[in-house]
Formats: structure tokens, C-alpha cells, sequence
């Protein structure tokens, strides 16, 4: 197995954790950002939306980081716990991975670009407040959920965990997070004992900051 992206990509952060939690073995390629490799021909015949991560296997590939987190959760290494056989549990798994997707991670995207991946004299102190508040509400989400159940698709650690839980590290990094969200920080602090978590997203993200 081949996974396609550079490391400081919390997009490929997550499917390193995926990987690590299953034990599977792979070999990562740097690919993205500084590296380039995305603009490349060969790559766009594997994604042609010229994004990571990809996961390439014997002449199969696949992209879009949820996708990959599904197909390495139906893998016969993949633990009950990480995706559920039951219908209506993998439903509520899927829930919040679709939640991440559509809402918490494109308002964390949006208030990170401003406080990393843009230069301070450029900055909007309007945008970063937005963004900010944005980025709360779904964080509000995750709290309300998470002090009803140890984690996001019930009492037990799951693919979910591993889609809303990359965020994580950068979130309690840059103080977004809220000191009146407790269980998300009870959450967090959780995941965070995690070997792949310590070894993938507990990273330094220095390489996307700007100049």
C-alpha cells in the first residue's frame, strides 16, 4: 500500500492514524504543497482533483481522505470498534464524519489559514473573527455530543474520532478551543494518548506558516 501526501497535511495526518491504529503497513510518498508532485501528469491520472491523500494498492486507487478511511475500516485488520457491522452504529459513525467533512473542517480551514498560512500584516481582524465564530459552532456540535458519550459514535474510539480528532491538535495549539467546551477538551486529551496520534497529528505544522 502507497499513500500519496505530505505529512503536514492534516488530511493525510488522519489516514496515517487510520493505518497505525489498524497496523497496516504502508510506504508514504511526499506529494503536495513544497513537494509539488500533484501537478504532475501521472499524479492527476490518480486524482484528478490533484489533491492528498491518495492510497494506491495493487493497481487500486483511491482518494478523498473519508473514502480511504471507510476502505481501510472494511479491511479484515479493521477492528468492530472502528466501523461497526451494524447498520444503524455505522450510520451514526458516518454521521460525524460527514459532519467533519461539510462542517467543522471547512470553518477550522478557515480561521487556520488566517492565523498560519497567512502573513500578520495581512491578516483581517473582521476574518478572523468570523471564521472564529464559525469555526465555535461546530466545535458547540462536537461538545454537546460529546458530554453525552465518551465519543462521537457512542462509548467506543472510531473512525469518527479519527476524522474530527485530526483537528484537534492544531485546534488546542492555537487556543480555538473554548474553556467552557469540557468535554471536547476531555475528548481531545483522550485521543491525544493515542500512539498515532502522538506519532501523526501532534506534529509540528511550522512548514505551512507564513513568512
Amino acid at each position: 500500500m502507497k499513500i500519496w501526501g505530505r505529512a503536514s497535511s492534516v488530511n493525510v495526518q488522519k489516514v496515517l492514524w487510520a493505518l497505525d491504529e489498524l497496523a497496516i503497513s504502508y510506504e508514504r510518498v511526499d506529494a503536495g504543497g513544497k513537494y509539488g508532485v500533484v501537478d504532475m501528469d501521472v499524479f492527476a491520472r490518480m486524482n484528478p482533483m490533484r489533491r492528498v491523500p491518495v492510497l494506491e494498492e495493487d493497481g487500486f486507487v483511491l482518494w478523498e481522505s473519508h473514502a480511504i478511511l471507510r476502505y481501510l475500516g472494511s479491511s479484515p485488520s479493521a477492528s468492530q470498534t472502528l466501523v461497526p457491522d451494524d447498520a444503524k452504529a455505522r450510520a451514526i459513525m458516518d454521521q460525524w464524519m460527514e459532519f467533519t467533512t461539510s462542517t467543522l473542517q471547512p470553518a477550522f480551514i478557515g480561521v487556520f489559514w488566517q492565523l498560519v498560512r497567512t502573513p500578520e500584516a495581512q491578516r483581517s481582524a473582521e476574518t478572523v473573527a468570523r471564521t472564529r465564530a464559525e469555526y465555535e459552532a461546530g466545535l458547540a456540535i462536537l461538545e454537546k455530543k460529546l458530554s453525552e458519550s465518551a465519543f462521537l459514535a457512542g462509548d467506543t474510539f472510531g473512525m469518527a474520532d479519527i476524522a474530527a480528532g485530526s483537528l484537534m491538535h492544531r485546534t488546542l495549539d492555537l487556543g480555538l478551543l473554548p474553556s467552557s467546551m469540557r468535554a471536547v477538551k476531555r475528548w481531545a486529551e483522550t485521543l491525544a494518548g493515542r500512539e498515532g496520534y502522538a506519532r501523526h497529528i501532534a506534529t509540528s505544522y511550522e512548514e505551512l506558516r507564513a513568512l
